[in-house]
């Protein structure tokens, strides 16, 4: 197997420092660099769609609500990967851009809905497209079959320090919305994931 910077360094460590074993950096040093490759190609490609790999995983975390594709403010980050530093912040600049709207819940009156717009839909199933494109190119390297053992391990890890990792089984979400009709999703690219069709109710957007 070829050897990589991170199998020069580390030789250069333990010629300076025998006494410490490094094996660890071994990993979080190059999840680390994929983390940074991974995020550029992602936010590269999001871009020409007009979204950054935040609002692109805010939009998500609403589709994965699903009909009428909105759920309260303090609940985005169960269906996403981003944790809740700035999010106020994130959903005004979003609501600015007509990408989402916020609501007042009614069952709290504290609480706040927020709902993609036609506009953040739209721009959603366009980049999720693109997304799912560039995540198989950079895994292009390994089999299926590595994919699944380096999920596994990779998720084993996690697990073992990550507070916030999901459980094996989450808990179903409750539908913020009154009982209303639900509109079925359009059918998916049979390459992409599932892209869901956009309401017909319609709202004025700005552009950005």
């Amino acid at each position: 197997m070829q050897r990589d910077r991170l199998d020069y360094l580390s030789e250069q460590w333990h010629a300076r420092r025998p006494d410490i074993d490094i094996t660890p950096w071994g990993i979080w040093g190059r999840t680390t660099r994929l983390h940074e490759l991974f995020l550029g190609a992602i936010s590269e490609t999001l871009s020409r769609h007009g979204l950054n790999f935040k609002e692109f995983q805010t939009l998500g975390a609403l589709v994965l609500a699903g009909p009428p594709y909105e759920v309260r403010a303090n609940e985005i980050a169960r269906f996403n990967l981003l944790t809740s530093g700035g999010l106020a912040n994130l959903l005004s600049r979003m609501e600015k851009y007509g990408f989402l709207e916020r609501k007042p819940d009614t069952r709290d009156k504290r609480g706040v809905i927020v709902r993609i717009t036609e506009k953040g839909l739209s721009a959603f199933n366009a980049a999720v497209v693109a997304e799912n494109r560039i995540e198989h190119d950079l895994v292009r390297a390994l089999t299926a079959e590595e994919r699944e053992v380096l999920a596994l391990l990779l998720r084993k890890l996690l697990r073992s320090i990550d507070p916030d990792a999901l459980p094996a089984e989450a808990p179903a979400t409750e539908s913020t919305a009154e009982p209303a009709p639900a509109r079925a999703p359009a059918a998916a690219a049979a390459t992409a994931p599932a892209v869901l069709s956009s309401r017909p109710r319609r709202r004025p957007s700005r552009k950005r």
